[in-house]
């Protein structure tokens, strides 16, 4: 059996259970709930911390253990746009080392920001989205 790449992963299907949504339980709902910080954990898998993202800092995230709180919606909101474009990156390198390298660079199609950077917003991600087709249809970025 050939070995499983990140090509052969749909990244909206990788999102939703990273952040632990289903079938029955939608990403809206779920992020509006309060994402549990496990979520920040299976984040980690793919070389990103929730601190370096500007998600959460890891006093807060310390913090929120101790008294059993989840992350916020605007947290989660920016742990579900991070998330996606990372799986997005993932998927069109099909190479975690090649796509975190392309995340981590400023690009001027983002004014000077990295990918990451510009998750913070859903224009942003929108941006990313629209760079990362275009690389996978063989178009520079």
């Amino acid at each position: 059996m050939p070995s499983t790449t990140y090509q052969d992963i749909d990244p909206m299907r990788a999102v939703i259970s990273l952040l632990g949504a289903s079938d029955r339980i939608s990403l809206d709902v779920i992020i509006r709930q309060g994402l549990p910080l496990s979520a920040l954990d299976k984040l980690e898998t793919y070389g990103f911390s929730a601190e370096e993202l500007g998600i959460v800092s890891s006093s807060v995230i310390k913090r929120r253990l101790a008294q059993g709180r989840n992350l916020t919606i605007n947290e989660g909101d920016h742990l579900y746009r991070a998330s996606l474009a990372i799986l997005l990156a993932n998927y069109v390198f099909g190479n975690q080392k090649k796509a975190s390298i392309w995340l981590l660079k400023p690009r001027k199609a983002l004014r000077g920001r990295t990918a990451l950077q510009a998750t913070e917003t859903t224009p942003g991600l929108q941006a990313v989205e629209v760079l990362l087709e275009r690389l996978r249809h063989g178009f520079a970025a």
